[in-house]
């Protein structure tokens, strides 16, 4: 099972791409737990998740979370702002489990 964390400030776009996301983890048979949180919290859920991404609004605070937590560097990642935009759940999900695996 894969655990997704997508971290954003307000959450409603995020939200929705969760729910594609989940939608995709469905019709492909993949087991994963994928929820959004807000990046306040980061440091409360980073270690139990394998991949933390973070939306595209928050890519200026890559950096500073990578910082505060260099043993998870790898699992810190920024979703493409135009398959967040275009809400392509498919897409932000292969990218995480790329992640994962790694």
């Amino acid at each position: 099972m894969y655990k997704i964390a997508l971290v954003c400030e307000n959450g409603a776009s995020t939200g929705m791409v969760v729910k594609k996301m989940i939608a995709a983890a469905q019709s492909k048979g993949i087991e994963a737990d994928i929820a959004a949180y807000p990046f306040t919290q980061l440091e409360n859920f980073i270690d139990e998740k394998d991949v933390i991404l973070l939306g595209p609004q928050l890519a200026f605070k890559k950096d500073a979370a990578i910082k505060s937590f260099p043993e998870q560097a790898g699992k810190i990642s920024v979703i493409a702002p135009m398959d967040f935009g275009m809400m392509n759940g498919a897409k932000i999900l292969e990218d995480a489990i790329r992640i994962a695996e790694r």
